[in-house]
């Protein structure tokens, strides 16, 4: 395949590499004329990813260069996501594109592939989303990694996922695009819940009680937004979610943590001293919720956890009941 690259940061990188080394012809499209260079010149990143001495990875600044390819990967974080969409002198609207975009738009509440149908007038069919536990650094030590391509063109996604797919990197198809996609945009939410709980010493009945009931919420929140709740049984949700919820080295994990030590909100970020991800997301979802009449109660704890600490005890007064509820609350 023809395969563009539109971001060259960590994860741009390591896909580019992979689909590379499958004899794909790619086009990585970067804004640093810097970077351009360093990949056509010296067949590497500046950041040191090298790529096959196959001549089959090339680079531009120039985004009608990307006209002729076969799909557009596009890995920008979400916040630079429609900029970056704009930016592209190419008739999307004709162009297979998969989002590797994981969150929120701030200003709207969109998931990114709402935004390419409904802003941008992009077909269902020629939107994909790419999604799972991938951490960019394993990706590139090769430890064996799932994701999982989602779409409703089931040919163009067996398609993909052959040409991506080697010995360490393994794609899955689903159909469900949207719940693929919001489990990736969700489950930092909860990954920051987890932290905290952690950073309490609870016992391990304690986590296996919160992962479960934190991934009804992304579930039941997710269905209302038009995913399949089965979806979230597979590598974007179950697999995605552990993977970040159960990981120290997880920002969102550590700012949790830092908000179990009775720190605000504000002091935990700037501890973290990164990008907290699940921080606005939460607040999005908080607020989306609320217009649909969904009771998410571990959500709406971390949401006052934000404005004052609260004790273990108060927390966990957000599993007790007056009545025996279901231990599922969602049909497959």
């Amino acid at each position: 395949m023809r395969i563009g690259i539109v971001g060259a940061g960590k994860f741009g990188l390591v896909l580019a590499k992979i689909a590379a080394e499958n004899e794909n012809q790619v086009l990585l499209y970067s804004r640093r004329a810097e970077e351009v260079n360093s990949i056509n010149d010296d067949g590497k990143s500046l950041s040191g990813v090298e790529f096959p001495s196959n001549k089959k990875t090339s680079a531009t600044a120039s985004t009608k260069d990307l006209v002729n390819c076969d799909v557009l990967l596009i890995t920008v974080p979400s916040k630079d996501f429609r900029s970056t969409i704009e930016s592209l002198d190419i008739d999307i609207k004709t162009t297979k594109i998969v989002s590797c975009v994981k969150g929120f738009e701030e200003k709207t509440g969109k998931l990114m592939s709402e935004i390419l149908e409904d802003d941008f007038g992009v077909p269902e069919n020629n939107i994909f989303i790419l999604s799972g536990p991938n951490l960019s650094k394993e990706i590139s030590d090769k430890e064996l990694t799932g994701t999982v391509i989602a779409g409703t063109d089931k040919d163009f996604v067996d398609q993909l996922s052959k040409s991506m797919s080697n010995n360490y990197f393994i794609p899955f198809s689903n159909s469900d695009r949207y719940g693929v996609e919001m489990g990736g945009a969700m489950k930092n939410i909860y990954a920051i819940i987890s932290g905290y709980f952690h950073g309490k010493e609870v016992g391990e009945n304690t986590i296996g009680l919160l992962l479960t009931k934190s991934l009804e919420e992304i579930s039941l929140y997710s269905h209302a937004r038009g995913a399949n709740a089965s979806t979230f049984l597979g590598l974007s949700g179950v697999g995605d979610f552990f993977s970040t919820a159960l990981s120290e080295h997880s920002r969102n994990y550590q700012f949790g943590k830092f908000l179990a030590m009775d720190k605000g909100s504000a002091e935990a970020l700037e501890m973290v001293n990164d990008t907290v991800e699940g921080f606005l997301t939460s607040k999005i979802v908080h607020s989306d919720a609320k217009k649909r009449g969904l009771d998410l109660k571990i959500l709406n704890f971390l949401i006052e956890l934000y404005e004052k600490p609260k004790s273990l005890d108060e927390a966990k007064e957000i599993f007790q009941t007056d009545s025996i509820e279901e231990d599922i609350k969602f049909n497959f």
